[in-house]
């Protein structure tokens, strides 16, 4: 039986946050408008802690006799601009999940879209750690999935702030 995609979408979004302090809150409504011409502009590459995070989950994923993913630069596009979100708000969230998976579905071709987020872990292995300590994150890590991307950045005061968006 096949679900619906917004029906896999509620069912990642809540099998799939993580803070060490878990706040959620509303969205402001999206002008990503897909009518209209979108060009992306996004790295090609993660930046250094981005890059350690994402050989560590796919060292992890190895270990256990799954495929590594590989780098999307579309998704990463998308992981960042919902990090920032979540900056601007100070709070995880997975608001807007169902509008990011299906921009990116129909940018990538993806069939099935899932999420990770954080904040304020010290270090990285912290918040691996913590997403491997959840059901849910670890089913997203665990997941039949082929392609990632993560997005990490600092708020004004150093805090980190984490997306990882995977799709197949």
């Amino acid at each position: 039986m096949r679900l619906a995609l917004p029906t896999l979408v509620l069912i990642i979004t809540f099998l799939s946050s993580c803070s060490n302090y878990e706040n959620f809150a509303g969205y402001e409504e999206s002008s990503d408008d897909l009518t209209s011409k979108v060009t992306l502009i996004s790295s090609d590459a993660h930046n250094t802690i981005e890059t350690e995070l994402f050989e560590m989950i796919n060292n992890y994923r190895s270990s256990i006799g799954l495929n590594e993913m590989e780098f999307e630069s579309t998704t990463y596009y998308y992981a960042g601009l919902h990090t920032d979100y979540m900056i601007e708000k100070e709070n995880t969230s997975h608001e807007k999940f169902d509008e990011r998976a299906e921009n990116i579905s129909k940018r990538t071709g993806a069939v099935f879209v899932a999420e990770n987020v954080a904040r304020n872990y010290d270090t990285l292995e912290a918040a691996f750690e913590a997403w491997l300590d959840s059901p849910g994150h670890r089913k997203n890590l665990e997941g039949d999935y082929d392609y990632t991307a993560i997005s990490i950045k600092p708020n004004s005061n150093g805090d980190l702030y984490f997306t990882q968006i995977f799709f197949r």
